[in-house]
């Protein structure tokens, strides 16, 4: 390549040779002796050279070459110093001294949002065309009917849209936002384009779009929503089929300049594998879990654990707290899907290095790069139920701050059950949690980070189907305690001694959804609560279940309004199997409860205190007559039918993470050192023809294996002189 520039700061520069990497993949590699040597050295060209003045030749991977001629080459030290005198052995042996260092860094943030914290106040959507295809569209929000044809506004927002939408791009809608910005300040709601009428490229006039889906009835509201148009794949804005070029120009036009690639996707990849549909999705007229989108990633779920109950073992496994605070854990089979997040493109750039970096906190030195405190996932638009403060956004941390005593960065592994050469310790994952503290002390687990895979998988139920769109809600709903009662001794509800449960081999799964006749129509609780009959013995040989809910329900609002969601009837969703079953999407109960709740709301709607006032009782009377009442969960929503053509939009069909990833990363650094001593007496004389017999210079060291085949090249910058003890200590890093 040339020469070594004698302004730099190394010392020495280290190749491995050729060979040496041929010996590595022969797994033959293997260091026995060195030389060194001052074959670069004229010692009498000069009557008086200045010998650090030489330029020094760099080590080069070709130094020693081992396949067959022509390539074959074997640079060796050409002049290597004596041992011990003028002549006899040149070759010493190294002292292997190798180690390991860390080293950290700062990943940029990437997402669809600019700001620094998970909330509106400071969090906005990006909209150049780096992620957009258009953010410059207006709804009138009096004109959302509830059907599922909008008209768009082009005209009111200064900027000038570039791009041309199509059908199957996605469009997502934050509605009562401030014209000129996007923040997440009230509902947000994400659907697919079916079909579009109009020129979406300009700043004037409008655009008639059809959703996948109904739209809010909210005529009787005013405002503005603003409209962003995202692509309808990952390739089509950030990232490319191919894999990138490794030079930013075309392989054969060599009249361009070479300058290495710095390909950056903006966006992180989100795929929501489903392992069972949800409540009240009928397979015989709709599309089951099996044709959702993201079924390619259900052996990330096995593998992760979030399937099968046998296939592992887990040393803290997946949990969440119900809305008072008990710890509700769920079984692998029991996790109907999960959120997967990752940083998949075709970009030669390794961002992420080699895992995301979780050093614990230090209080002398606090979010010191490395630390697992700055990794932070946002969700600028989320209405957490979690949330006290009512206030939309979250964000996500391993180690979040102001929980020192839960010590809540405690690295946890899952085991494989069928290898045991796997375990010991097994995959490492952390926990995910939020800021918000529950009565127990701890913080709300939603997920799990795996820093060796740089991946963030979401577990909680009810995130998950927020992060999924066509859920249609950007609200989470938090889950019940279920109770046993005796039937006929609360609220006058009883008419019979008989109750819902009359054994501990019979199960009850609980779910509920809200409804509004104008509003919008949305999942139901993703969480399934469950409780099992009383067990033998039990005085009281039947009981029926009790519903109850702690305060959590901030977005809930007692009017119809943007900034949260409203409802005018809650229904419970019940079915009973056996103690070892699991609930049957087509076999869910809707039990409308109105009786048990009429007294307490206000002009019809339903309030916090409508829910966390009154203990619900499920009887067995009101499951029996349900039983020709099927919760159907196409009422609600719009889902693809079976064999239905064009374009459709179903649970796990997206594709981008609708957030922000930030987090420090880590490379560890494994140095092969070889220490090559010189002795006082050593290495004092040389073979160089044009040595005088005074003080040798020294310009390189080679590392030989057992063979003397030359493995390792170090060049010093300058000659350097050869006097009394010296030692030269060679460093790869892997």
């Amino acid at each position: 390549m040339g020469y070594i520039i004698k302004d730099t700061s190394a010392l020495i520069t280290t190749k491995l040779t050729d060979l040496g990497r041929k010996k590595m993949s022969e797994g033959m590699f293997n260091i026995s002796y060195f030389q060194v040597g001052d074959s670069e050295v004229c010692y009498n060209c000069f009557d008086n050279t200045v010998f650090n003045g030489f330029h020094v030749l760099m080590s080069e991977d070709n130094a020693q070459n081992g396949t067959p001629i022509p390539q074959k080459n074997k640079m060796n030290i050409k002049y290597p110093l004596f041992v011990d005198s003028t002549s006899g052995s040149t070759y010493g042996i190294p002292v292997k001294e190798s180690y390991y260092d860390n080293i950290y860094n700062s990943a940029a943030p990437r997402g669809l949002f600019s700001g620094t914290t998970g909330y509106s106040s400071t969090y906005s959507a990006q909209t150049s065309s780096a992620y957009t295809i258009n953010p410059n569209f207006v709804l009138d929000v009096s004109t959302s009917d509830g059907g599922d044809i909008i008209v768009l506004d082009a005209s009111v927002i200064d900027s000038t849209n570039t791009g041309q939408t199509q059908s199957g791009d996605t469009l997502t809608i934050y509605y009562g936002t401030e014209v000129q910005s996007i923040s997440a300040t009230s509902v947000v709601l994400t659907y697919k384009v079916v079909g579009i009428t109009g020129d979406t490229s300009g700043n004037t006039g409008s655009v008639t779009v059809r959703v996948d889906r109904s739209t809010p009835d909210f005529t009787n509201l005013t405002g503005n929503a603003r409209c962003i148009f995202y692509p309808s794949t990952m390739t089509q804005i950030y990232d490319t089929n191919t894999p990138s070029y490794y030079w930013n120009q075309d392989a054969f036009d060599f009249e361009s300049n070479c300058d290495i690639a710095e390909s950056d996707v903006k966006v992180w990849n989100m795929n929501s594998p489903w392992t069972e549909s949800p409540a009240g999705l009928n397979d015989s007229t709709h599309q089951d879990y099996n044709s959702f989108g993201s079924t390619g990633y259900t052996g990330t779920k096995e593998y992760l654990g979030y399937n099968s109950d046998n296939g592992q073992t887990d040393t803290d496994g997946t949990f969440y707290y119900n809305s008072f605070s008990e710890r509700i854990n769920l079984s692998p089979s029991n996790q109907k899907a999960i959120a997967v997040i990752h940083y998949t493109n075709q970009s030669i750039d390794n961002f992420y290095g080699e895992k995301f970096a979780t050093e614990s906190y230090d209080s002398t030195n606090p979010f010191a790069t490395g630390q697992a405190a700055n990794f932070r996932l946002s969700i600028p638009w989320l209405m957490w139920h979690k949330n006290p403060n009512a206030t939309i956004g979250e964000e996500f941390y391993i180690d979040p701050t102001g929980f020192t005593s839960q010590n809540l960065l405690q690295v946890n592994y899952v085991q494989s059950s069928r290898n045991e050469d796997m375990n010991s310790p097994g995959i490492r994952y952390f926990h995910l949690w939020d800021t918000h503290e529950n009565t127990n002390g701890y913080p709300n687990r939603v997920g799990k980070v795996w820093p060796d895979l740089k991946l963030i998988t979401i577990d909680d139920d009810e995130l998950v189907a927020a992060l999924n769109g066509k859920s249609n809600r950007n609200w989470t709903l938090p889950a019940p305690k279920l109770g046993l009662i005796t039937p006929n001794t609360f609220n006058g509800l009883g008419t019979t001694n008989d109750g819902v449960l009359s054994a501990e081999t019979e199960t009850m799964w609980i779910t509920y959804r809200f409804n509004f006749s104008s509003f919008t129509e949305s999942l139901h609780c993703n969480y399934y609560s469950k409780i099992n009959g009383p067990t033998s013995g039990c005085t009281d040989t039947t009981q029926d279940i009790t519903i109850r809910f702690g305060n959590e329900f901030p977005f809930l609002s007692d009017s119809e309004t943007l900034t949260g969601f409203t409802a005018d009837e809650f229904m419970v969703l019940a079915q009973k199997t056996s103690s070892s079953g699991t609930p049957d999407p087509t076999l869910w109960r809707v039990i409308d409860m109105e009786s048990q709740y009429s007294a307490s709301t206000v002009g019809g709607y339903i309030l916090p205190s409508t829910l966390t006032g009154n203990t619900f009782q499920l009887t067995k009377s009101l499951y029996d007559n349900a039983s020709g009442t099927l919760y159907d969960l196409s009422d609600y929503i719009s889902l693809p039918t079976l064999n239905q053509s064009g374009v459709t939009y179903n649970f796990g069909d997206d594709f981008y993470f609708n957030g922000n990833v930030k987090s420090d990363i880590q490379a560890t650094i494994y140095v092969m050192n070889y220490k090559c001593n010189l002795g006082q007496t050593q290495f004092l004389d040389s073979s160089n023809p044009t040595w005088t017999g005074n003080a040798p210079y020294i310009t390189e060291v080679g590392l030989y294996d057992s063979d003397k085949n030359l493995m390792i090249i170090s060049k010093v910058q300058s000659p350097e002189k050869r006097q009394g003890v010296q030692q030269y200590p060679i460093k790869l890093d892997f």
